[in-house]
């Protein structure tokens, strides 16, 4: 950081922050265990300490109990229409929502375009291109028309 015309840079001293009662974390580092920040660049903060004892010096106890989960994650839905949904899911680790997210990938049934034969084509975008981006084209169809494949 450059320093301009007239400013004076300010030194950090660790015996300046407040005092924090015990049990309870800095404001920044609550911050940083417990939300994840979406920046223009990328998100921060998506990773999660998972030793139980990471902050026992000031009296919190992170470890992961089933029990506390249960009676704290809930799920609120924002908007629910036709063709999509969307949920909050509050009081959770950021690598869980992400296992939820996959989870709903893998399981919500799709149709797309597997296999694209191409004749006469005189367009100047490349075949494999046009035929990845045909792949993408979400396709409305009820699921329940769907042949599935067996788990041979």
């Amino acid at each position: 950081m450059a320093e301009g015309a007239g400013e004076e840079k300010k030194k950090f001293s660790i015996w300046d922050l407040p005092d924090v009662p015990m049990g309870q974390l800095p404001p920044h580092l609550e911050l940083q265990r417990s939300r994840v920040s979406c920046n223009k660049d990328a998100p921060i903060h998506t990773e999660s300490i998972q030793y139980s004892g990471a902050y026992a010096s000031m009296g919190i106890d992170n470890s992961s109990r089933l029990d506390r989960f249960s009676n704290n994650f809930r799920v609120e839905v924002v908007r629910l229409n036709e063709d999509d949904m969307e949920f909050d899911m509050i009081v959770i680790d950021a690598a869980i929502a992400n296992s939820f997210r996959r989870i709903l990938i893998a399981e919500i049934p799709t149709m797309a375009i597997e296999k694209v034969l191409i004749a006469n084509k005189t367009s100047i975008i490349q075949d494999e291109v046009l035929a990845h981006r045909l792949g993408l084209v979400p396709i409305r169809v009820d699921p329940r028309l769907f042949d599935y494949l067996s788990a041979k």
